[in-house]
């Protein structure tokens, strides 16, 4: 009975070993959303975590990346190249013909300022001294295309994007969609933390964002900075996943309205050439 009692207690033993490197292997598979276990390991954006420069090298998603000064012999960094203050930039007369191709009928029209753009901009530490042109190309390819063209304030078809949530509850009667310039930003969750960081009540008046040109420009600078401006080495193509999800299936370089398009078109007017990572894996 002993002997029996053993070999059940080895079994259990191993038995649990097994099933432990399995959730880590299973968890480890899919740190893009969940993280690495470790704080030295580095999450691949295949999805795998390490501490090997396949891991923390070139393609490293998250974790304590080393890719500072490395190149890997491709010019993918988008905060790299000529560097320019803000409103040298982006001067008024290129921000009123850029607002000038909106369409009259559009709701937006006249909504997105210069003078909100520029006070909105300055707001964020990153944006006081010299920036880097390329990440402007992206940003306006990015508003341009989440508000397309720069026609509407918010979604044309909203849902409610409502979820249960202690630290930001919904407020009765609000809706949390798409507003702005980056359509993609809904659910309460975030309108809360954007509020709060931002010192504005999104979480009980998200309209804000759409009756306000400075606080649509703050809302979606807010996520820029808090979600994509940390993945600019990854190449534009990468940062897009930052913006509207993690999945390529819809990505596109053709087409007369897509990202990588309306990209090398914003860089060709701020006399940049684009980076190399244009694609979406």
């Amino acid at each position: 009975m002993a002997i029996q009692n053993a070999i059940l207690k080895h079994a259990l033993i191993i038995f649990l070993f097994i099933l432990a490197i399995l959730a880590e292997n299973a968890f480890s598979q899919d740190c893009v959303y969940t993280s690495c276990p470790g704080l030295k390991q580095c999450c691949s954006r295949w999805g795998y975590c390490g501490t090997e420069e396949d891991y923390c090298g070139f393609f490293c998603f998250s974790g304590p990346c080393n890719i500072k000064g490395k190149s890997y012999g491709y010019d993918y960094n988008v905060d790299s190249g000529p560097r320019g203050k803000i409103e040298t930039v982006i001067t008024p007369a290129l921000f009123d013909s850029i607002m000038s191709k909106v369409e009259s009928n559009c709701s937006a029209k006249g909504f997105y300022t210069y003078k909100a753009f520029i006070t909105a901009f300055k707001s964020f530490g990153a944006y006081k001294g010299k920036v880097a042109k390329r990440e402007i190309a992206a940003i306006f390819a990015h508003f341009s295309f989440g508000s397309k063209g720069f026609c509407y304030k918010e979604e044309t078809s909203p849902d409610k994007y409502c979820s249960k949530s202690k630290k930001y509850p919904c407020e009765p009667g609000k809706y949390y969609y798409g507003r702005g310039l980056l359509q993609s930003i809904t659910w309460n969750e975030y309108y809360g933390a954007a509020g709060k960081h931002l010192g504005l009540p999104l979480l009980k008046d998200p309209d804000l964002v759409a009756r306000s040109p400075e606080v649509a420009f703050r809302f979606a600078m807010w996520f820029w900075n808090r979600n994509v401006r940390p993945a600019l080495y990854l190449g534009f193509g990468e940062i897009t996943k930052r913006v509207d999800g993690r999945e390529c299936s819809n990505w596109r370089r053709d087409g007369s309205k897509s990202k990588v398009k309306q990209y090398i078109e914003f860089c060709e007017m701020l006399g940049v050439t684009p980076d190399q990572g244009l694609d979406c894996f």
